[in-house]
C-alpha cells in the first residue's frame, strides 16, 4: 500500500510539474504584454510608466533587486508542489529534502527591458 501511495505521488508530482512550468511561462508573457503596452504608452510620464512597471511586479510578489541602466532586475522564490510530491516519493522523507534545498536555493531572477518592456529569465 504505501509503495502505491508513493507511485502514485511520484506521477502525480510529474503532471503537476508539467502543469507549473506551463503556467509559470504564460505568466512571463501576461506580465511581458502588459510591460509593452505601458512601456509603448506615450501619453505617460517616464516616472509613471516606472511607477506602473515597479507595482505590477510588487503585485506578483516579486522583490526588487537592483535598477540601472534602463533595467530592473527582480526575483521571486517559487515553492513547486510537483517537485514536492516528486520528493516524497522518495520514501517519504524527500519531502523534507525538498523543504530544506527551498529555503536555501536561490530565488529566480527576471531582467526587464525598461526601454522595450522586454523580460529575460537569469
Amino acid at each position: 500500500m504505501t509503495l502505491l501511495f508513493l507511485l502514485v505521488a511520484a506521477a502525480a508530482g510529474v503532471v503537476v510539474l508539467v502543469y507549473e512550468k506551463r503556467l509559470r511561462e504564460e505568466n512571463i508573457i501576461k506580465l511581458q504584454n502588459y510591460l509593452v503596452k505601458v512601456v509603448s504608452d506615450e501619453k505617460l510620464l517616464e516616472r509613471e510608466k516606472m511607477m506602473r512597471v515597479i507595482d505590477l511586479f510588487t503585485q506578483n510578489h516579486y522583490k526588487i533587486e537592483d535598477m540601472k541602466n534602463g533595467t530592473l532586475i527582480v526575483s521571486r522564490r517559487e515553492f513547486s508542489v510537483g517537485a514536492a510530491l516528486l520528493w516524497l516519493s522518495v520514501a517519504g522523507i524527500g519531502l523534507i529534502l525538498y523543504l530544506i534545498y527551498y529555503f536555501l536555493k536561490a530565488p529566480e531572477s527576471l531582467r526587464i527591458d525598461l526601454r522595450t518592456g522586454t523580460i529575460h529569465a537569469d
